[in-house]
């Protein structure tokens, strides 16, 4: 009977000009389309993203993964740290700064809009970057390998 009660007085406060519950957030994992690899799993995002054992390098290119970040907070990149990296923001600072200097490695390329990944993503054949879905718009220069919500 209470979740009944506590329905309807949802619907009531939507029907009388309350704010409808906020939408979900879709994050889009996305390749250079020239990549071969169509689909990813969470893991695999992760490890290439990261650089990590084997997945520095993408099959068939040939080249080493260029990840790409969000220079600034946002929806997107908490979806992507929590979901994917399953870290905070300054642990991934300092993990990448630990494989600058082991291995010279360069840290991930920071853009703060969707439209500047996505650009970026479709200029290198090795980028691997992270937008909301909503931003991929039938672009042929990029490719979406996976979707991940909030």
């Amino acid at each position: 009977m209470k979740i009944l009660a506590i329905a309807l007085m949802g619907m009531f406060s939507l029907i009388s000009g309350g704010t409808p519950p906020p939408a979900t957030t879709e994050i889009a994992i996305i390749v250079n389309s020239e990549n071969p690899v169509d689909k990813l799993s969470i893991t695999e995002a992760r490890n290439y993203w990261m650089r990590k054992g084997a997945q520095k390098i993408w099959p068939g290119l040939k080249l080493s993964v260029l990840p790409v970040d969000r220079k600034n907070a946002c929806d997107e990149k908490t979806i992507f740290y929590t979901k994917l990296v399953g870290l905070a923001e300054a642990d991934v600072e300092s993990y990448f700064a630990a494989k600058q200097y082991q291995n010279a490695e360069k840290p991930p390329v920071k853009f703060s809009t969707d439209s500047d990944i996505i650009n970026y993503v479709a200029e290198n054949k090795a980028a691997l970057g992270f937008v909301a879905t909503q931003s991929v718009k039938g672009d042929v220069k990029v490719k979406v390998v996976l979707t991940v919500a909030q």
